[in-house]
């Protein structure tokens, strides 16, 4: 019987203690115990050698690595209930937590030496396998034995990945860390074999539409999913975030300007010429008729249009409501709760400061909001602009703070 193993059982153990049901509240608990666990799920990993990798799969791999699916919007728009119905198709192997490639880990690894990019990376995404977003469902590869662990798996496929990715995407790819993570997961879940029917991997990160022009010059293959939902809703729910969470209502600024970003994005592209590698995807369209909205996005993305499409499930898990605000549905069911729930939990205010931002971009995806007075929307518009101003100066001094205070 392997010590080691022995050991990443135990410490899996006080990790699950710590992820409360149905959703996690003491974050420090867990992250304290999860990098307890993913340090020794990696040491094993080490032990353990790397897996021999074919040439075929080496060139399947390769293939499927040049065709990604991103899924991007702005927060609380609905790209997990996207990414979550895409999960189980036979075709695309979908990593069950974000990327956040170019929108946070290229900060941290700019920070690192190269050589410690590998187990940065390699214990965080061991982390998100574990507890992908803080609530059910958890262990997204099952449990550990004293005879082996999935996870161990997943963490020496990284391993054997990374130096090929690394050489064959690194000089042109700046995601190419999150490919080597991407190809790690999808040899653990589907494998390349000749068997294997998968055509594409697919990852969502919100905000990821600041680097549409990028991600489509990096991977001239890949399919962009943009998911919009009306403006009232995704901030009702970003509100909500923020006090559940804890954090200053000066984030709302921040929210605001992110939003804005998105929405004029999707703005400018749906007067467009449709595309063969950008979709937009209205969030009510899709809970109003599921059938044609993911028929639409498999013809989109070139696969079937399976009924599993219809299911939300992160590694064929059931995943629960895609509504922050009701948590008693049915798991792998959608919530096709009336928008007009969110839009009541806003405040005159909040509805002011969010038109002022967002009505001539959201009117023309089809929720018309009405502006304020013309001399009071610049107005507003300037001190939600300077609110966002000082969120980012504080947000950068943190940063600076906490890379200088590393040991």
């Amino acid at each position: 019987m392997n010590r080691e193993f022995l050991t990443i059982v135990d410490l899996e153990a006080q990790l699950d203690r710590h992820l409360q049901r149905p959703r996690v509240t003491n974050l420090a608990a867990v992250r304290e115990a999860a990098i307890a666990w993913s340090q020794a799920v990696w040491s094993a990993s080490g032990s353990a050698g790397l897996p021999t990798l074919t040439s075929s799969e080496i060139e399947r791999g390769f293939a499927i690595a040049r065709r990604p699916v991103f899924v991007l919007g702005s927060h609380r728009s609905g790209t997990t209930m996207v990414r979550d119905l895409l999960d189980h198709h036979p075709a695309l192997s979908v990593l069950p937590a974000e990327g956040t490639m170019l929108t946070n880990f290229a900060w941290h690894l700019k920070r690192l030496e190269p050589d410690s990019w590998l187990p940065f990376l390699g214990c965080e995404w061991l982390r998100r396998l574990a507890n992908p977003i803080n609530q059910q469902p958890y262990w997204l590869l099952g449990r550990s034995s004293p005879e082996g662990s999935a996870y161990v798996e997943f963490a020496r496929a990284v391993r054997a990945w990374w130096p090929l990715v690394r050489t064959q995407f690194g000089p042109r790819t700046t995601s190419w860390p999150l490919v080597a993570i991407a190809l790690a997961y999808a040899h653990c879940t589907r494998g390349f074999g000749a068997g294997s029917a998968l055509q594409r991997w697919v990852e969502k990160t919100p905000a990821n539409e600041r680097f549409l022009e990028r991600l489509m010059a990096e991977f001239p293959e890949a399919r962009m999913l943009h998911v919009v939902r009306h403006p009232f809703a995704v901030y009702a729910s970003s509100c909500k975030s923020l006090r559940d969470s804890g954090l200053p209502s000066s984030e709302e600024s921040r929210f605001l300007r992110q939003m804005r970003l998105s929405y004029r994005e999707a703005a400018s592209r749906s007067v467009q010429p449709a595309s063969d590698s950008y979709l937009l995807v209205r969030y009510e369209d899709l809970l109003e008729d599921t059938a044609s909205g993911v028929q639409r996005i498999a013809s989109f993305l070139g696969i079937e249009p399976l009924p599993i499409l219809a299911q939300p499930t992160a590694n064929g898990i059931p995943t629960p409501s895609n509504s922050s605000f009701d948590s008693s549905n049915v798991a792998g069911k959608l919530n096709r709760r009336p928008a007009e729930v969110e839009f009541n939990l806003l405040t005159a205010r909040e509805r002011e400061r969010l038109s002022a931002m967002l009505a001539d971009d959201a009117g023309k995806l089809g929720y018309p909001l009405p502006p304020p007075p013309a001399l009071r929307r610049p107005l507003l518009q300037i001190w939600i602009h300077l609110g966002w101003v000082v969120d980012r100066f504080r947000t950068r001094w943190m940063r600076l703070r906490s890379a200088h205070q590393r040991p």
